[in-house]
């Protein structure tokens, strides 16, 4: 029995646009964290008020970010490369706050 070989596409797929847009937001949500989480190291874990409204809206942009990556793959014939990334970020990212949030209440 002959082996057919592997069919290759060599059209490339558009990225999806909301894609583009999660990612986008996940960059900006993963600089607010940063800045609020080095902060917090810097002050010694008492950041004050500017670190929290950095957090929330590093949580805010992160939820954002996941919700156009969840659109995006609804767009049909896309590559849904960047959609995947801003997804596994802004997850990981709004994980961190949630957990966060969960250790300030008990704390």
């Amino acid at each position: 029995m002959e082996k057919r070989p592997a069919k290759i596409s060599y059209i490339r797929k558009p990225l999806a646009k909301r894609g583009k847009m999660a990612f986008a937001l996940a960059l900006v949500a993963t600089a607010l964290g940063s800045l609020c989480v080095w902060l917090a190291v810097r002050g010694n874990g008492s950041a004050g008020l500017y670190a929290g409204a950095l957090g929330v809206s590093s949580l805010l942009f992160s939820l954002v970010s996941a919700w156009y990556g969840w659109l995006a793959f609804l767009e049909r014939n896309r590559n849904y490369l960047m959609a995947r990334i801003s997804l596994t970020v802004s997850g990981l990212w709004a994980l961190f706050w949630v957990c966060m949030a969960i250790i300030g209440l008990k704390g």
